[in-house]
This record gives C-alpha cells, sequence and structure tokens, in this order.
C-alpha cells in the first residue's frame, strides 16, 4: 500500500505543473496562450485517439459482443454533454473537471493493479503515466482558463482531479475487482473529451489570423500529437 501511495502521490505533484507554466494571473490573454491552446487540442484528440480508444477496443477484444455498447457509450458521452451544455449554458469547463477526475481514478486504480504484479511493474506503470499526465495537466489547466476560470479555481480544480488518482489508487489496492468498471467509464470519458476538444479548442484555434501564426500552430499541433503518440 505505501509504494501504491507514493507512486500515485507523484500523479498529485504533475497537477502543480501549471503553477510554473502560468504565473501571472492574466493567463488567457497572454500571447503564449494561443499555442498552449493549440497543443491542448493536439493532446486531448491524441488521447482519445491513441490511448483511451485503442485500451476501448482492447476490452472490447477480450470481452466478445461489447463493441456496440462500448462505442454506443462514446457517442452517449458526447450527446449526453451536448444536451447539458445547451440546457445549463457553457459548462465546458466543468466537463472538463468531471472527465480528468474520471480519467486520474482509472490511472489510480491502473497503478494498484500494476503493483499488485510486482514493483517493478507498478513502478513501470507510474513511469508512463506520469508521461502521459505531464502535458495533459497543461491542457486541462488551459481548457479551464479558456473556458474562464480564475488561476486559483482552475488550479483548485487541477489538484480536486489529482486527489482522484489518490482516492483510485486506495480503492484499487484495497478491492480486487475495482477496475471492472472501467469498461463503462472509459469510453464515456473518451466521449467527453471529443465533445470539449471539438466545441470549445478547435473553434478558439481557428481564430488565429496571420499565415506566421498558422505555422506555429500547425507546428505546436504536431508536437503535441508526437507526445501523445510516443506516451501511448
Amino acid at each position: 500500500m505505501l509504494q501504491v501511495l507514493t507512486a500515485s502521490s507523484l500523479l498529485f505533484g504533475a497537477g502543480l505543473l501549471p503553477l510554473f507554466v502560468y504565473k501571472g494571473k492574466e493567463h488567457s490573454s497572454h500571447p503564449s496562450f494561443k499555442f498552449v491552446l493549440s497543443f491542448a487540442l493536439a493532446i486531448m484528440l491524441g488521447d482519445v485517439f491513441m490511448h483511451m480508444l485503442p485500451e476501448v477496443w482492447e476490452m472490447d477484444r477480450k470481452q466478445p459482443g461489447g463493441w456496440a455498447s462500448s462505442h454506443s457509450l462514446v457517442v452517449a458521452g458526447i450527446v449526453l454533454f451536448f444536451i447539458l451544455d445547451r440546457l445549463l449554458g457553457d459548462v465546458v469547463g466543468y466537463l472538463t473537471i468531471l472527465a480528468n477526475t474520471i480519467d486520474n481514478f482509472l490511472h489510480g486504480l491502473a497503478i494498484a493493479v500494476a503493483f499488485n504484479l510486482g514493483p517493478t511493474t507498478g513502478w513501470l506503470t507510474t513511469a508512463g503515466i506520469l508521461l502521459h499526465e505531464l502535458p495533459h495537466e497543461v491542457t486541462d489547466y488551459a481548457v479551464l482558463a479558456q473556458s474562464g476560470f480564475t488561476r486559483q479555481e482552475a488550479m483548485a480544480a487541477q489538484l480536486w482531479t489529482c486527489f482522484a488518482g489518490i482516492l483510485g489508487s486506495v480503492i484499487g489496492a484495497s478491492f480486487d475487482q475495482a477496475f471492472s468498471f472501467a469498461s463503462i467509464v472509459l469510453p464515456l470519458t473518451s466521449g467527453i473529451f471529443l465533445y470539449v476538444s471539438t466545441t470549445s479548442l478547435i473553434p478558439a484555434v481557428l481564430e488565429w489570423s496571420t499565415p506566421f501564426e498558422s505555422v506555429l500552430q500547425l507546428a505546436t499541433v504536431f508536437l503535441g500529437l508526437g507526445i501523445t503518440y510516443s506516451c501511448a
């Protein structure tokens, strides 16, 4: 249990990374924020198509007959949060918090399961998740800032989602079957990320005006996709 808690605490620390990326209060008006949004778009879409959905497909392969239900859950995630967004107004930031809470909770479960297989497997899994999470934390913060969260509100939300990782590791270490519900929440989370990236990030990224900015935008997007691919 001690190793599991230590590993999940490292993930909690990753949530502090945006503090060093954005030190000013007006983060969303900073010139570099345009590049962070492009990076965020690449990381979020890359996470869905290179990380989350392949895991869903692998679970479907191990459980024949589940293809329709898991893919329906991806669509359900998109439709559900479209409805919430229309009914409640601009809730993209809150959807991001919800999705990241689930995502980090699953990472905590994964760490606990890995340590049950042995310390070496556990630490290797932790290292892989950390490589995936470090750019993702910057991305999450950028989405919250784009949604109108203040610096303090965004950081509080970040730390809450990171705490979900510790909670997931504790539950995963305590209950052998805790990881089984991932087949439901993972496709739903994929749908949420797809909705946020297509409705919030893509319109913001398309506001670029000059050809030079467009070139930098593409370079930033390819950088984000490359990082996601290398961590998948």
